[in-house]
């Protein structure tokens, strides 16, 4: 467990590297039966920004290259050298990658999301709400 600024981050250990894993958010609440805990499953702040940066960057160095690229394949022009359909395929591939890997690394990391809970309810005798349904 890490003190944030406002509050808490749990995150499971396991012995090898997920950076996509969910992180637990929380903080503790003045209720008057006790004391809540309000949280919600983030991933970490390093990797949503690294990954706000690498988009960023693909798109902006990328796009211009896929443009001239497709260009030089309609209309036969020349303004980039070498495999023109490296131009066309790598970066919109990048971009890809960029947005699935994010969400294999969460759906491997679902079940920590369970177990952290679970940690939680045992270590601190804490009881999740239920939903309210209609």
């Amino acid at each position: 467990m890490r003190r944030c600024s406002k509050g808490f981050r749990l995150q499971k250990r396991r012995y090898w590297r997920n950076d996509f894993a969910p992180h637990f958010y929380g903080r503790f609440l003045l209720e008057p039966g006790g004391t809540g805990i309000q949280g919600y499953f983030d991933l970490s702040t390093w990797v949503k920004r690294f990954m706000r940066f690498w988009l960023a960057g693909v798109f902006v160095i990328g796009a211009p290259i896929a443009v001239f690229a497709l260009l030089d394949v309609i209309t036969g022009s020349h303004h980039l050298s070498g495999d023109i359909w490296v131009g066309v395929i790598v970066p919109p591939a990048m971009i890809a990658f960029g947005i699935v890997l994010p969400k294999f690394g969460r759906l491997l990391g679902r079940p920590e999301e369970k177990s952290i809970l679970e940690f939680l309810e045992n270590t601190l005798a804490a009881q999740r709400e239920r939903a309210l349904t209609n």
